[in-house]
C-alpha cells in the first residue's frame, strides 16, 4: 500500500486543483465537437453565455480540456477567413497576334447577340500570321473584375510572354487596362515556374478584354480557358437582436431599459408603439451607481404606417460595441401611450481554442475572481490556413445544455487577504531602528557622564 501513496496523492492535488478551478466560474457548458479531429475550434457565443458573462472585457470566459485545464484560447473575427474571390471561366476568341496594331475594330469581323455576348470572331489573318492575341467576352459578369487567370494545355512547350490588356464596351473604341502582363510557364529538369494569373491595377467593369502579345512568340500560346476574378461581396451583417424589458418611468418620463448581457451592442433601434414622431435622449450605464452617458440628445424618432408600408427611424450607429447593461430614454417632449421598444442589434463574437489536452472540452464563464489570459492564436490560424487554403475555417463547436459550477459565489470579488509576511517585515525593520536608535541614545547619554 505504501507504493500507491504518490500516485493516490497526486490524484487528490489534480482534484483539489480541479475542484478549486470550478469554484471561480459560475456555469460550464459541454462542448460537441464537428470535426474530432480538427486542430482548432470555434464557438460562436449564445445569448445564454452572453447572460453569464460579468467582465465587460470577456475576460471571464475559457476553454477547458477534460482535466479542466485552460486551453490556449482567444476572441478572434467571427469570418474567420478572409473573403475568397469568385472565379468565372470566360468564352474568349483566337485573333492574329497583330490585331492591336493594325486594326483595333473587331465589331466588324464578330458577331454580337442582343445581350452584348460574343457568337462568333472570323479571324482574317493573312499569310503567316498566327493566332497569338485573344478577345474575351466578359459581358455576362455583373461585378468588377480583379483578375484574370490563364489556363493553357500542359503540352505547351516553355515560354515568357508579356500581353497588353485592353478594354471596350462596343470592340471599336479601345482603353489601356495594362501595359505590360506577364505569363509564364518555365522549366529546368524537374522543376518548374509557372504564373498564371493577372492582377489588374484596379478593378474593371467592361463587356469585352483583349490581350495582345508584346512580342512575337517561337510558338503561339495554346490557350485553353481564361477565368475572370472577381472582387469578394461585402456579405450583409446577420444583426442579432435583444429586447430588453422597460422599467416604470421615472423622473421627467424617463425609461430605463436593462440587458440580459454583456452583447456587444452596435446598432440601437427605437421602435414607437404606433404612428408618430418625438425627440428622445438615449443614455447608458453600467451599473446602479455608475453615471449616465449621453449616446444620442435629442434625437428623431417617427414611425409611420403599417406591414410593407411601415416607415421608421433609422437605426442608431454606435462608432464601437458598447457592453453596459443600462440603458435609458428620456423624452424631449411628452410623449403619451406605451413606453417604445429598445432594440439592440449586435454581431456574435467567436472565440477560438486550440485542441490542447484531451477531450471533453467545456466552455467556463462567469467569474470576478479569474480571467482568461489570450493566447497567440492568431499565428497558429494564419499557419492553418497557409496549409489547408484560403477558405479553411477552425471546426465548430457547439455548446450544449448549461452546467452550475459555483453559481452567484464565483460572481462575487474575494476578500482581501493582509499581506502578514509584508507587514512582518516591516515589524523587524522597525523593530531594528528603534534598537539601533536606542543603542545610539544610551552612547550619547554615556558621553555626557564623562
Amino acid at each position: 500500500m505504501i507504493r500507491f501513496r504518490p500516485a493516490i496523492a497526486a490524484c487528490l492535488l489534480g482534484a483539489s486543483a480541479l475542484a478549486a478551478a470550478q469554484a471561480d466560474f459560475a456555469v460550464q457548458w459541454p462542448l460537441t465537437l464537428e470535426e474530432p479531429s480538427a486542430s482548432a475550434y470555434r464557438i460562436t457565443l449564445t445569448p445564454e453565455i452572453y447572460a453569464q458573462l460579468w467582465s465587460p472585457s470577456l475576460r471571464d470566459v475559457i476553454v477547458v480540456d477534460g482535466d479542466g485545464r485552460p486551453v490556449p484560447a482567444a476572441f478572434v473575427d467571427a469570418s474567420m477567413a478572409p473573403a475568397t474571390p469568385t472565379r468565372r471561366e470566360l468564352p474568349w476568341f483566337p485573333l492574329p497576334a497583330d490585331t492591336g496594331r493594325r486594326d483595333g475594330d473587331i465589331a466588324a469581323i464578330s458577331e454580337i447577340a442582343a445581350d452584348g455576348s460574343l457568337r462568333r470572331v472570323q479571324m482574317r489573318a493573312s499569310g503567316g500570321d498566327a493566332a497569338g492575341a485573344f478577345l474575351v467576352d466578359a459581358s455576362a459578369i455583373e461585378g468588377p473584375v480583379d483578375a484574370l487567370a490563364l489556363r493553357w494545355d500542359d503540352a505547351q512547350p516553355p515560354f515568357e510572354q508579356a500581353y497588353r490588356i485592353e478594354m471596350s464596351d462596343d470592340l471599336r473604341q479601345w482603353r489601356s487596362v495594362h501595359d505590360e502582363a506577364r505569363v509564364l510557364d518555365l522549366r529546368r529538369d524537374a522543376q518548374r515556374l509557372i504564373e498564371r494569373r493577372i492582377a489588374l491595377p484596379t478593378p474593371i467593369h467592361a463587356r469585352y478584354l483583349r490581350l495582345t502579345p508584346l512580342r512575337a512568340a517561337a510558338a503561339p500560346l495554346r490557350l485553353q480557358a481564361v477565368e475572370a476574378e472577381l472582387a469578394p461581396v461585402q456579405a450583409p451583417v446577420a444583426w442579432h437582436w435583444q429586447v430588453p424589458a422597460p422599467q416604470p418611468a421615472g423622473e421627467r418620463g424617463a425609461i430605463v431599459y436593462r440587458s440580459d448581457g454583456r452583447f456587444p451592442v452596435e446598432r440601437i433601434e427605437i421602435a414607437l408603439a404606433g404612428n408618430g414622431t418625438g425627440r428622445w435622449t438615449l443614455e447608458r450605464r453600467d451599473a446602479d451607481d455608475a453615471p449616465w452617458r449621453v449616446v444620442a440628445a435629442d434625437h428623431v424618432v417617427y414611425q409611420a404606417g403599417s406591414g410593407p408600408d411601415l416607415r421608421r427611424s433609422p437605426p442608431l450607429a454606435l462608432p464601437a460595441p458598447v457592453r453596459d447593461r443600462q440603458w435609458r430614454l428620456t423624452p424631449t417632449t411628452a410623449a403619451p401611450g406605451a413606453p417604445p421598444a429598445l432594440r439592440l442589434g449586435y454581431r456574435p463574437e467567436t472565440l477560438v481554442f486550440v485542441a490542447e489536452g484531451r477531450a471533453p472540452y467545456a466552455l467556463q464563464a462567469g467569474s470576478a475572481r479569474a480571467a482568461r489570459t489570450d493566447a497567440p492564436v492568431a499565428p497558429l490560424l494564419d499557419a492553418l490556413r497557409a496549409q489547408h487554403g484560403p477558405g479553411w475555417r477552425p471546426a465548430n463547436a457547439a455548446p450544449g445544455a448549461m452546467a452550475p459550477l459555483a453559481g452567484a459565489a464565483a460572481l462575487q470579488a474575494p476578500v482581501p487577504t493582509r499581506d502578514w509576511k509584508t507587514w512582518t517585515l516591516w515589524g523587524v525593520l522597525l523593530l531594528g531602528v528603534l534598537v539601533v536608535g536606542g543603542f545610539a541614545l544610551s552612547l550619547l547619554r554615556g558621553r555626557k557622564d564623562v
